[in-house]
């Protein structure tokens, strides 16, 4: 069937306008679920998180979360992830007028949405910027991660909960990691067959730094030294996935020098492409931030194929895949009629479904999908 846009905010009865980056996951019985701040022409972010979720039907319906959940208002926007081996949703995000903390909503089937206040379950220093959430499944354990501020020693933090509460640690100052950029969030993904998690920054020179946890603890490597990569520009956020396919990791980031690149990791260490000159693709726009991931083999994808979804120049949606070796270029945006974004993309696959979903904050403040299926 190829790609179909769908505007979630004219297709939902009671949906609000929308304002910054939104984000999105996938849960239990293939619902889908975006979470952003809503917006108003008179005051601009009205403090509050809204929900939009469905399930396989398509049948949208919204929410307003921090209502529902007696929480927080919020800064500006949120990341939102499962925690699967409790089975239950979690959206993290930093407090109205940036308050420094790190606040939590977190959801049950038996409980519906509640509000936690991370930083003070945790006693942790407070953060510069946007807490980012993720799953490490292999030791049952959520965890967030954010750039402390200075008065907390201006590194980069992890609350981690495997059931037994929330705990603070210190990533980079014990093992002498460089400084996380002022205007920079960390980001984490788990590596589940490997039993490791990672935790990615930029620095203030540009340089892209991994953390990384195995069973011996946290190590860190500079891996645009390593590479001899370009420098990123100055996106917020640098994001990385795992293609289980080919037992790889991968980083897409734009760069100084106004291509999109990858860096990827196989047994024999980091490498880096340039993925612009590989596929021949747009420009990318220069200070968005690429959703990358794996559409793994199955039973609507017998070919493995990785994807990166980002801004271009033009401040359209574009697409590279990349299919036995080679990588491709589609201007997915143009192709279905699809409005501007603002910011970047957010994206995850349903492999048992054969779909791909895309999301973004369009120029009319509205949450627009871009969904793909076999």
């Amino acid at each position: 069937m190829g790609w179909s846009i769908t505007n979630l905010t004219t297709a939902t009865s009671g949906a609000p306008l929308a304002v910054y980056q939104p984000t999105a996951w996938l849960f239990a019985q293939f619902t889908r679920h975006v979470v952003f701040q809503g917006y108003t022409p008179t005051t601009g972010g009205d403090g509050q998180l809204y929900e939009l979720y469905c399930s396989a039907s398509d049948d949208w319906n919204v929410k307003n979360l921090v209502s529902e959940a007696d929480g927080f208002p919020v800064g500006t926007n949120a990341k939102g992830y499962i925690w699967a081996h409790q089975g239950s949703q979690h959206v993290v995000y930093q407090g109205l007028r940036l308050d420094g903390r790190v606040h939590e909503l977190w959801y049950t089937e038996d409980d519906g949405w509640n509000h936690n206040d991370l930083t003070s379950a945790g006693h942790a220093p407070l953060t510069l910027s946007q807490p980012f959430g993720y799953e490490t499944f292999y030791d049952g354990a959520q965890r967030v991660v954010y750039h402390a501020r200075a008065t907390g020693g201006g590194g980069v933090h992890e609350l981690r909960n495997a059931g037994d509460g929330w705990h603070d640690a210190d990533l980079t100052t014990p093992i002498g990691a460089p400084l996380c950029a002022g205007d920079a969030a960390p980001t984490g993904y788990a590596f589940e067959d490997q039993q490791t998690a990672h935790v990615l920054y930029r620095t203030d020179q540009g340089h892209i730094v991994e953390l990384w946890e195995d069973g011996s603890g946290w190590h860190w490597g500079d891996l645009t030294a390593v590479t001899g990569a370009p420098v990123s520009s100055d996106a917020e956020t640098v994001t990385g996935y795992v293609f289980r396919g080919q037992g790889t990791q991968h980083i897409d980031y734009v760069g100084g020098d106004g291509h999109l690149h990858e860096l990827w990791w196989a047994a024999d260490g980091w490498h880096h492409n340039d993925l612009t000159t590989a596929a021949g693709a747009a420009a990318p726009f220069p200070t968005s931030s690429p959703a990358g991931y794996a559409f793994e083999a199955g039973l609507f994808q017998p070919v493995a194929t990785q994807h990166v979804i980002f801004t271009g120049h033009d401040e359209m949606v574009h697409e590279l895949w990349w299919q036995e070796g080679a990588w491709h270029t589609n201007d997915i945006g143009a192709r279905v009629g699809a409005p501007p974004i603002v910011g970047g993309p957010v994206a995850f696959v349903e492999v048992d479904q054969g779909t791909q979903n895309v999301f973004y904050l369009s120029d009319a403040h509205q949450i627009i999908e871009l969904r793909w299926r076999v």
